[in-house]
C-alpha cells in the first residue's frame, strides 16, 4: 500500500520571520545594515517579537507562543529570562550579527546574569563582554 503523498515530502524547515513595529530594538534585529532581513540573530530577537506579541494581545500566552514555535515551556522561560537583563545589555545583544560573537553569549550563560541581583548584572555583563570581543579579535 502506498504511503499518502503528504508523507513522502521531505521536512522542511520555514526561516523565522518577524517584522519590528515599535521604536526600541527594531533596527538592530530586523535588518543587517543593507534594508535586508539579517539571518544571523542573537535570541534575544525573538524574545523582543514575542514580548511585543503578548504586550499587543492579552490573550495570547508564552505557552502559545513556545506551542506555535514547537519549543518547550522550559526553553520558552529561559529564552524569556534574557528580559531580565539591563536595558543596555539587550540593546548590545540584539545589535549583535557575528556569530562568533553571537555564540559567545549562549542563554544559559546570560540566564545566570540575569538570575544576579541587579546591581552586579551590568558589571557581570560587561566582563562577559569584554572577554567575547577580545576573543572574536
Amino acid at each position: 500500500m502506498p504511503l499518502p503523498q503528504h508523507r513522502l515530502a521531505p521536512f522542511v524547515a520555514e526561516p523565522f520571520r518577524f517584522t519590528w513595529r515599535s521604536s526600541g530594538f527594531g533596527g538592530d534585529c530586523q535588518t543587517n545594515g543593507e534594508g535586508r532581513e539579517s539571518s544571523t540573530r542573537h535570541p534575544i530577537c525573538k524574545v523582543l517579537e514575542w514580548q511585543e506579541r503578548l504586550n499587543g494581545d492579552k490573550g495570547l500566552t508564552k505557552v502559545q507562543i513556545g506551542e506555535a514555535e514547537g519549543l518547550s515551556k522550559a526553553r520558552i522561560t529561559q529564552m524569556f529570562s534574557l528580559l531580565r537583563l539591563p536595558e543596555d545589555a539587550q540593546q548590545y545583544l540584539a545589535s549583535l550579527t557575528s556569530p562568533v560573537l553571537i555564540k559567545s553569549f549562549a542563554i544559559r550563560r546570560l540566564m545566570s546574569v540575569a538570575k544576579l541581583p541587579s546591581t552586579r548584572q551590568s558589571e557581570v555583563f560587561e566582563g562577559m563582554k569584554a572577554g567575547a570581543e577580545r576573543r572574536a579579535g
